[in-house]
């Protein structure tokens, strides 16, 4: 308890202080939170009084994300985002959908048939929720903090991961890039949109640490700082080659099986934490 005690004195101290950097520069506060779920992603992602929720994990992570909202005292979500519909990045979306209000869900023009799938279009229509198969980019902005959803070019991949919406998110100078399960094809394709000329401070890495021959490429261009991987314990699918490439680039990793990560940025500073898990 006196490690987390510490732990969450020193990022309170820290979001004190870019707080009143906000009204020195007049940049906005973002708070990225990566919830350790396992080998599932859920990034709750806090820009000023707005939440959006980037994927949902599995359904059995349904409290903890819960839990994680209560504590934040969330009542709305603006908008939830899926990257693709694998049970471990949808799991949860229905009880979200039907516990929160939620301003518009963002999700792939694609259909799956699975439990989790069919549970979320239920609770789609039961409570009117917005919602956009998208087939072209979408951009938002909320509290000064802008939203680029990078949508996947074909209408059918032979692999179900290349559906996944990338998310990049920017900050003032900071910048995010959220790559859901992306594959091979997914990267190439994302590589040559705008989005792709920016240098990121912080990438979620694709796939769990699955590595692609293009993942290098990737790197070259976005030049991450800060690297996240939403593991299990057993981390199987980080590959080694991954690990050679984090390394090369000097990144600093942060694994989700070892505690939630948290990213604060101030728009010209971004500060990385984790929580340490139990």
């Amino acid at each position: 308890m006196i490690k987390k005690w510490r732990c969450n004195v020193v990022l309170f101290t820290l979001v004190f202080l870019l707080a009143g950097c906000k009204e020195e520069n007049g940049a906005s506060l973002l708070r990225m939170t990566f919830l350790d779920t396992g080998k599932s992603d859920c990034i709750v992602i806090e820009a000023g009084e707005s939440v959006v929720v980037n994927d949902a994990a599995d359904m059995d992570d349904r409290e903890t994300i819960c839990a994680f909202l209560d504590e934040r005292k969330t009542r709305r979500i603006e908008y939830l985002i899926l990257s693709h519909f694998d049970k471990d990045h949808i799991g949860s979306a229905a009880e979200l959908v039907r516990r929160y209000e939620v301003g518009s869900v963002l999700m792939p023009a694609y259909e799956e048939d699975s439990a989790e799938y069919i549970s979320l279009m239920e609770a789609l229509k039961e409570t009117g929720t917005e919602s956009r198969r998208l087939t072209k980019d979408w951009q938002f902005s909320l509290e000064g903090i802008d939203f680029y959803v990078d949508a996947p070019g074909e209408a059918v991949y032979d692999n179900d991961n290349n559906y996944s919406l990338i998310t990049c998110v920017t900050n003032g100078e900071n910048r995010f890039l959220l790559m859901g399960d992306a594959k091979k094809v997914r990267t190439e394709e994302f590589l040559e949109s705008f989005a792709a000329k920016n240098h990121y401070d912080l990438i979620k890495m694709p796939h769990h640490g699955n590595y692609t021959k293009n993942l290098e490429t990737l790197f070259a261009a976005v030049r991450p700082r800060y690297a996240v991987l939403t593991a299990d314990p057993e981390r199987r699918r980080v590959e080694d080659e991954t690990l050679e490439l984090l390394k090369t680039y000097q990144c600093e990793v942060f694994y989700t099986d070892e505690g939630t990560v948290t990213a604060v940025s101030d728009g010209s500073f971004v500060e990385v934490s984790r929580e340490q898990a139990y």
